[in-house]
């Protein structure tokens, strides 16, 4: 198992440089950094490996996930822009671990 907690999760540049992987065993995979940033062009919840001469296709690239308690959002993805990061979903992080698929853990409040 791999586990990353409060060191890495919250931090912006520790948990980009961070990765995981899934693979299928036929080709296909999901990838991404620790907090679904995705900083790659392959990185993608759902990248399929079609026949010859296609290739790999990114077909879920990712999800937004929006958590709402008592009415207050709490955005938990990461997109990242020229000049901009947003929403900042990586800062309610507390533990990421593969075992052995990814699992994101966020405090209770959210």
């Amino acid at each position: 198992m791999i586990s990353f907690g409060l060191e890495s999760c919250p931090n912006l540049e520790a948990a980009t440089q961070r990765e995981w992987l899934e693979t299928n065993g036929l080709g296909g995979f999901a990838s991404s950094t620790l907090i679904g940033l995705n900083t790659r062009c392959y990185h993608g919840l759902l990248t399929a490996a079609l026949p010859s001469p296609v290739g790999r296709y990114v077909l879920l690239s990712k999800l937004e996930e929006t958590l709402i308690v008592h009415g207050e959002r709490f955005e938990l993805s990461a997109n990242q822009d020229v000049g901009a990061l947003h929403p900042q979903g990586y800062r309610y992080l507390t533990r990421f671990r593969l075992d052995p698929f990814p699992v994101f853990t966020y405090p209770e409040c959210c």
